[in-house]
């Protein structure tokens, strides 16, 4: 290669006819350099068309150096040039006329951009400055490919020029800057891939026709994205737009039985999506406490509305058949219902709310029971004062509470039975006529019996 160079270099010096046999020659390669930026330059010393070895080497102008080329006639020396102009080479060897050759240092063009990286598929500007020698330079050409794109534009008199970047693809977008008396720059910015949305709900799933707020939470490489678009799609419809924490609040409707989805976009990413599925309307429950009344005595019963194992506020109980009444659940699930049945028979109790399917209970209106009475003695002597103990039953057995009442005879008392159901009176008839005891007590039928005298 050495050998080539040297006969080609020769071959040039024969057609001009100054060969020398004394004369001692050098090339630089490359012949050309960038201030300011080191360069690692070959140069080869020669004569009578072979390599002279330990030839001694200085650079002086716009770049200073020194170096003595091998047995083989090279020496490799980084040059530096610092300013523009010529670098004065020469080769020194007792007994060869010095050579001399030059380099051109030229300016080097620098180019910067901001923001070095953008998205495919996502349009950005990004500002270029081209510079040299730490100066912005006007006028230089800027030409970038790659990416499937191809641009090109100016500098201003600030060495700046903004484009506006659409890249359909990813990788390496290559800036060239050029301008006369000015080495080439360039410079690589990245197109990347957009990141993926990812969505998430705070409900996996709602009930056909109740209205319920649902939170969506949208992320990308685990970090909140704000200003995402969250779409609803399928059985509900809606939007909202996402918060600096990444978080949507949206009402959500279903229509009806399927699928909801919840789909998130922003510019300069990949939409990401959830589905929630819709529901049938679930069922409502209804306990009663208690669960019979009797006919004709008023009574407060509490309803107990839940729909699974939760209770159901704001639902209407409403009460049919054999009683009436409406009333509103709390936040229990609980409203107390005043029930006055107007005879013995069934009474119904309907809980509905919207978006539930309703429920039922039959609370049961028993008819009265009759009360026996006894008295002990039975008969009694006018004039003589007598304690007589009245027994209050029904159906067999004992009942307290009961109103006792004694009349005629010139006898008018009244006692409560205890909770044997018993009732002692001291009873003195002083005239003639039929003594009755009567027994009363709410939601039972009155009970009779003679006491004789």
């Amino acid at each position: 290669m050495i050998g080539g160079i040297i006969a080609g270099f020769e071959g040039d010096r024969i057609i001009s006819g100054w060969l020398e046999s004394s004369q001692l020659y050098i090339i630089g390669i490359p012949n050309n350099v960038s201030v300011g930026k080191p360069v690692n330059v070959m140069f080869i010393t020669f004569g009578n068309g072979e390599s002279v070895g330990n030839a001694n080497i200085t650079l002086d102008g716009a770049a200073f150096t020194t170096g003595v080329t091998d047995n083989n006639g090279m020496v490799s020396l980084i040059v530096n040039a610092t300013k523009n102009g010529s670098i004065n080479v020469t080769a020194q060897k007792s007994g060869y006329h010095n050579a001399t050759d030059s380099i051109i240092a030229t300016p080097y063009l620098v180019i910067s951009a901001n923001p070095t990286s953008i998205t495919s598929n996502t349009p950005s500007y990004v500002t270029f400055s081209v510079s040299s020698m730490g100066k912005p330079v006007n006028g230089a050409y800027l030409n970038l490919t790659g990416a499937g794109i191809s641009l090109d534009g100016i500098t201003n008199v600030n060495g700046e020029i903004v484009l506006q970047l659409n890249a359909p693809g990813t990788g390496s977008i290559v800036a060239n800057a050029k301008k006369q008396d000015y080495s080439d720059g360039s410079m690589i910015i990245l197109s990347t891939s957009q990141p993926t949305l990812s969505v998430s709900s705070s409900q996996s799933a709602v009930t056909i026709n109740v209205p319920m707020y649902v939170t969506f939470s949208v992320t990308a490489g685990g970090s909140a994205i704000n200003d995402a678009i969250v779409s609803l799609s399928g059985t509900a419809s809606g939007s909202g737009i996402t918060n600096q924490e990444g978080k949507a609040i949206i009402l959500v409707t279903s229509s009806g039985a399927g699928t909801i989805t919840a789909s998130a976009n922003r510019t300069g990413f990949t939409g990401g999506s959830i589905a929630i599925t819709s529901t049938g309307a679930q069922a409502l429950s209804v306990a009663a406490n208690p669960t019979s009344v009797t006919a004709g005595v008023p009574a407060y019963v509490t309803f107990t509305v839940t729909s699974g194992s939760n209770a159901v506020s704001d639902s209407t109980v409403t009460l049919t058949g054999m009683a009436g009444g409406s009333g509103v659940t709390n936040p229990n699930g609980q409203v107390i219902l005043y029930v006055n049945s107007t005879s013995s028979g069934a009474i119904t109790a309907t809980a509905t709310k919207n978006g539930y399917s309703a429920g039922s209970i039959s609370v049961s209106a028993i008819g009265q029971q009759s009360l026996g009475v006894s008295a002990s003695p039975a008969n009694i002597t006018n004039g003589v004062a007598t304690y007589v103990t009245v027994s209050v039953t029904s159906a067999g057995s004992a009942l307290g509470g009961a109103t006792v009442s004694v009349s005629g005879g010139g006898i008018s008392t009244d006692g409560v039975t205890n909770s044997a159901g018993q009732a002692t009176l001291l009873l003195n008839a002083g005239t003639s006529g039929t003594i009755t005891v009567t027994a009363r007590k709410a939601g039972y039928i009155d009970g009779l019996t003679t006491i004789a005298h």
